[in-house]
């Protein structure tokens, strides 16, 4: 799967969640962010963006393509950022 094939395959959803976390992210010198933050700016319950972010990764993972979000739980609180596979793909959500 090519970067413009995977980005046409994505969900308003997770296209909208690829750009939230890279704004919040850069709002925060590159920190992580919150789970709960990025499900309040989509306006989307918590759950929902763990479950399109679990189907965003398979998807490139079968395609054998890199993570462009990683999740991890942090003192009881789920933390995504964005890897360098992610940046580069909010940067063409954005150009889009």
């Amino acid at each position: 799967m090519e970067w413009r094939t995977a980005l046409t395959e994505l969900s308003p959803l997770a296209q909208r969640m690829v750009q939230a976390l890279a704004q919040e992210q850069q709002a925060r010198a590159g920190q992580a962010v919150a789970l709960v933050r990025i499900a309040k700016c989509l306006d989307a319950p918590a759950s929902s963006v763990l479950r399109e972010l679990a189907m965003l990764n398979g998807r490139l993972q079968q395609a054998q393509q890199p993570a462009w979000v990683v999740a991890d739980a942090s003192e009881g609180r789920w933390m995504l950022a964005l890897t360098a596979a992610g940046a580069v793909a909010a940067a063409q959500i954005a150009e889009a």
